[in-house]
């Protein structure tokens, strides 16, 4: 009940905020007045009244103003008279009020005809009334429903504002609005999407009045309205829509608030168990729950690198590698990520990375992530591009393709590099697991090179997954051993021995295939081999130092990757 005779309050005073001309002729001081002229325009709204003694206080009128007048400067030159209505009428004002009496007679039929074609009224007024009487009276009014039309709209903006005061979202926003402008309305997302509707707006007819969501400076869509048919749309219906846009931008900025808080309270814990074991087990286990993860289950760390448009990198960007400390079986070891670490609760966070909004782009590469694995997921989102911690469930490679497939869908046209630790059951452990995929995804990036979509499993790494297991120190020893003098040549020389024996290694010795794969001449790789064996000593020649030059070559494929 309260609500409905709201409403009819509402609905008997829309469209009075506005003192009209057919309406000031209403007023008792104006009793005796006529509309002579420009009936057309007897709508136009009077903002203000003022006294015309002589024609040039024209140049100061700002428009919507009654002017008053007894005509006495121009009483006599009719062309002069006439000439104000078109003028008057270009600077916006309401109306011209003219005293007939003493001093002018009667209006000229020219000034008159003049008037009706503009559509400018004129209002003839009795020679006894008082200008200063009208004055007050029409600026008296004009103040008071001003003073009303504030009121109303406080009022409106009152009740409006009850839907999300009490905990109510954009339908119950929706509801309150189409209850007090009997109208049919909605409001939509940025791309069109209906968020919530009331009185059944028609799908096939654009909205008679729309107002748009802002939200932090950008769009964050609009709330439309459909008048009822015959109706045109009043001021108070275009005031309620302002409103209600402004409540649903207060709504979406609340939304975006509690979805950022939700993001870094997921981020946070996801940063912890990958950064190090938990310092309580339980609390870890309770705070995932409320998330809708279960950590009892088995789970591999996957990381997933997306690169962009970058010309530095051949047309393509990826996050830079950094360097950070990880916990290993033996003691903290160095280890190598995609993107540039920064501190958090003692983890790591990837920064650098995609093209556009970020948080857009995380979104939208966290959808795929669910798409591809389920809504419940751990996932979290960098700007670089995504750790998830997988069920492996037939296959973690199975499930990693799976996964690289959604990100190539969300992400056309960019590599997606992704690197899986090892399945861990305890996930305690899942740091180890996250530090074998962040070594893995760095080996990738040096085998497979920057611009590179990949698909790459710690668990088969083979050698490099052993490798993988020593400190740095000691991989530049083996590798100081068996291709120092090599490395010495290349850094003198500008030259290419470690790779080509890298390639010739990987072919099997095949020498044609060696130099077709290097683009050189088959001499030229005669040549190489021959500088290598003199600088190396025939390795070829001991199966122990042909094993440990073969180690030490992907060593040095190894530590590259962990410089990056």
């Amino acid at each position: 009940m309260a609500r409905a005779a709201a409403n009819t309050a509402y609905r008997s005073t829309a469209g009075e905020a506005t003192l009209t001309v057919a309406r000031a002729l209403e007023l008792p001081a104006l009793s005796g007045a006529r509309l002579v002229a420009g009936r057309s325009g007897a709508r136009r709204a009077i903002r203000v009244a003022n006294i015309m003694e002589v024609p040039d206080i024209i140049r100061w009128m700002r428009g919507g103003e009654f002017l008053l007048t007894t005509a006495y400067a121009v009483r006599d030159d009719e062309r002069a008279l006439t000439a104000l209505v078109p003028e008057l009428s270009g600077r916006g004002l309401a109306a011209l009020g003219v005293k007939v009496g003493p001093y002018l007679p009667m209006l000229p039929a020219a000034m008159l005809r003049c008037a009706d074609e503009l559509g400018f009224p004129i209002v003839e007024l009795p020679g006894e009334v008082m200008l200063n009487d009208i004055l007050s009276e029409v600026i008296g009014t004009v103040l008071n429903r001003q003073a009303l039309s504030l009121e109303r709209s406080q009022a409106l903006r009152d009740r409006l504002s009850q839907a999300v005061l009490h905990g109510g979202g954009y339908r119950d926003l929706v509801d309150a609005l189409s209850a007090e402008t009997a109208a049919a309305v909605a409001v939509r997302s940025a791309d069109g999407t209906v968020l919530a509707a009331a009185g059944a707006p028609p799908e096939d007819t654009a909205p008679d009045v729309t107002r748009p969501i802002a939200v932090g400076g950008r769009p964050g869509g609009e709330v439309a309205l459909w008048a009822r048919a015959g109706r045109a749309v009043d001021e108070e219906q275009m005031l309620a829509v302002e409103h209600v846009a402004s409540l649903a931008a207060m709504l979406a900025v609340q939304e975006r608030v509690l979805a950022e808080r939700e993001r870094r309270y997921r981020t946070l814990l996801l940063t912890e168990l990958v950064s190090h074991p938990p310092r309580d087990r339980a609390e870890s286990a309770r705070r995932a729950a409320a998330l809708g993860w279960d950590l009892e289950r088995s789970r591999a760390a996957v990381v997933v690198e997306v690169g962009g448009a970058d010309p530095e990198h051949g047309g393509v960007r990826v996050a830079r590698l950094g360097a950070v400390r990880a916990a290993g079986p033996d003691g903290l070891r160095e280890a190598r990520l995609g993107g540039v670490p920064e501190a958090s609760s003692g983890g790591v966070r990837v920064t650098g990375g995609l093209d556009g909004d970020v948080r857009v782009q995380e979104e939208r590469l966290l959808s795929a992530a669910r798409t591809a694995l389920g809504s419940h997921t751990p996932a979290w989102g960098t700007p670089g591009g995504l750790t998830v911690l997988v069920e492996p469930g037939r296959s973690l490679a199975a499930a990693c393709r799976a996964l690289q497939r959604a990100v190539r869908a969300a992400c056309p046209g960019r590599p997606v590099a992704l690197a899986a630790g090892t399945v861990r059951d305890d996930f305690a452990e899942l740091h180890l697991s996250h530090s074998e995929a962040l070594s893995t995804l760095a080996l990738g990036r040096e085998l497979d090179g920057v611009q590179g979509s990949f698909v790459r499993l710690h668990a088969e790494s083979g050698v490099y997954r052993l490798l993988d297991q020593l400190p740095t120190a000691e991989l530049r020893a083996l590798v100081d051993d068996a291709l120092g003098p090599l490395l010495a040549y290349d850094a003198e020389h500008d030259g290419a021995l470690v790779h080509s024996l890298a390639v010739y290694l990987r072919h099997d010795r095949n020498g044609v295939e060696t130099a077709d794969e290097l683009h050189i001449h088959y001499n030229t790789l005669r040549y190489r081999l021959k500088q290598i064996e003199r600088l190396t000593g025939a390795p070829d020649k001991d199966p122990m130092r042909r094993l440990q030059t073969e180690l030490a070559v992907h060593a040095h494929r190894l530590l590259s990757a962990r410089a990056r």
